[in-house]
């Protein structure tokens, strides 16, 4: 019985890698006919990263660059809900740089959320950075259910699908943007409000932006959509 659930464990540490690789070239139901062209231009997801499961903090590196040469946005729940230490982000693929880590804020406060973890984060090739990218709301968000209706629960997971929800909003307004991850983080991060800190993780100051608690900041949807307009027609 060991046996079998350690080969299930690792069975289980290859199925993020294996959806990574799909959505990169999308098959049929029988795993044949790859195609690029179907790719999403956004991908959002919660992951974790148990040693138990053969997962350790470069098993996503890879994967992570395959898919942003791809051209598709990778918005990760990433910072985890392991707050509020200052480097309490220690889990891949939300320690990568080449993702977009999103934290949880209160809805309609401009705090982060107690759970939410906090940067610096380091690569498993001991490249420390700041972390997290962005600030969505994630406490109290109300959501479907996967037993159907709906239900209202927090979460650096309740973030991250705000900010995919808006890079395929502003996609489908400005096409010139698809598969531009560059463009996309661009526009994101330069149309965000700065919100500031005192907790000092590190070597941040009270006037810090970007910083290791709220990265570049709270954004709206609106000021971003009116920044592509003005930028693309």
């Amino acid at each position: 019985p060991r046996e079998s659930q350690k080969q299930w464990y690792q069975t289980q540490s290859t199925w993020d890698l294996g959806c990574l690789q799909w959505f990169i070239a999308p098959t049929d139901l029988n795993g044949n006919n790859p195609s690029p062209s179907l790719r999403p231009h956004v991908i959002s997801n919660s992951y974790g990263c148990p040693s138990n499961e053969g997962c350790n903090t470069g098993t996503f590196s890879q994967a992570v660059e395959a898919v942003r040469a791809s051209g598709i946005f990778m918005s990760v729940s990433a910072v985890g809900n392991s707050g509020s230490g200052c480097g309490s982000i220690n889990q891949p693929p939300a320690l990568e740089p080449l993702v977009c880590s999103v934290a949880a804020s209160n809805v309609r406060a401009d705090t982060a959320a107690g759970f939410s973890s906090r940067g610096p984060a380091t690569t498993a090739t001991g490249f420390t950075h700041r972390s997290p990218d962005i600030t969505a709301p994630g406490v109290s968000v109300r959501g479907a259910w996967r037993t159907g209706g709906y239900n209202t629960i927090s979460g650096t997971s309740m973030a991250a699908p705000h900010v995919a929800g808006a890079v395929l909003l502003i996609v489908d307004a400005c096409p010139d943007l698809a598969y531009d991850v560059d463009s996309l983080e661009s526009l994101l991060y330069t149309s965000t409000r700065p919100l500031y800190t005192t907790q000092g993780c590190g070597g941040d100051t009270g006037s810090t932006t970007p910083n290791n608690v709220f990265g570049l900041e709270c954004w709206t949807f609106l000021r971003q959509f009116n920044v592509a307009e003005n930028n693309i027609f």
